[in-house]
């Protein structure tokens, strides 16, 4: 048995660094994670070369020896971490979709998107459970919507919307709610788990708690859109659910609005509440060590 054991660590090791061996650092600069099947390094000049790109993009980014509350390290179990993938979806991530105005120059600041693909690729190699909570409103929905400025963006542009009747009225296919299609293998692959859909920023009327209850989640890694409203709001409801939680930073973003950035208004409640902020790269080596 513990032969056999070993032989599917190997061949998940091996798998992992034939899909995750050279992944991309935050804001676009190439990371090499893996010298060898044993040991997860990462490139020092790469990783110089990523913090200095987040510096000279907003130096408030940026975690300082000024900042006073004690840090805290989660202690993954193997058994117990699950991916949290927040709304993969065209409307919030693609320059088609209808958020690209507000949201598009966050993304490419952090490179959200190709940061989330590679959690994605990393999780399917480590056999990591996944859980999509993604967001659909149709025209019953739009006309319930409270009278607040994110909900009046939202009714006014249709956004994250299914034009669809009856009982597909939920229905994403082809709209600006689907999926990217670059996620659609991941999502799609008869393993993740897709939440029921949320009519607003939290948990509220989701299954997502009780999905990770079912599959034995205490650790939730947690990513995707957007950073101070939907991210945010999944971090309290879980937290007040009992489980740890970190937040992948550069899986993320905000609107970056006259109103203010909304991705730094995401990280400041992230530093104050989340049990860890991670990079992309050092939270893909923390998981390939489990």
């Amino acid at each position: 048995m513990q032969d056999t054991r070993e032989q599917i660590d190997s061949n998940r090791r091996a798998s992992f660094i034939k899909l995750a061996g050279v992944g991309m650092g935050a804001l676009g600069a190439s990371t090499a994670l893996y010298a060898n099947t044993d040991d997860a390094i990462t490139d020092e000049a790469a990783e110089n070369t990523r913090k200095q790109n987040y510096i000279n993009i907003n130096p408030l980014y940026v975690d300082n020896e000024k900042m006073l509350l004690p840090k805290t390290q989660m202690k993954l179990q193997k058994d117990s971490v699950g991916l949290v993938v927040v709304n993969p979806q065209i409307d919030f991530l693609s320059p088609k979709g209808i958020g690209w105005s507000i949201y598009g120059a966050s993304i490419k600041e952090n490179n959200t998107t190709e940061n989330i693909s590679m959690l994605f690729r990393v999780a399917e190699a480590l056999r990591l459970p996944v859980f999509v909570s993604y967001v659909v409103w149709n025209s019953q929905d739009l006309k319930t919507l409270p009278h607040t400025p994110m909900k009046n963006f939202i009714r006014g542009t249709k956004f994250a919307y299914s034009n669809a009747k009856g009982l597909d009225a939920n229905n994403i296919e082809g709209n600006g709610a689907d999926f990217l299609p670059e996620y659609k293998p991941f999502i799609l692959d008869g393993k993740a788990i897709l939440t029921t859909p949320r009519k607003d920023f939290g948990l509220k009327a989701s299954d997502l708690i009780t999905q990770l209850r079912i599959n034995g989640i205490k650790q939730v890694i947690l990513c995707g859109m957007d950073a101070n409203v939907h991210l945010d709001s999944h971090l309290r409801d879980l937290l007040a659910e009992g489980f740890e939680v970190g937040v992948v930073r550069d899986a993320t973003a905000g609107a970056k609005l006259p109103e203010g950035d909304g991705y730094l208004a995401g990280l400041i409640n992230f530093r104050f509440i989340a049990h860890e902020l991670f990079f992309t790269p050092d939270i893909v080596q923390r998981l390939q060590t489990l």
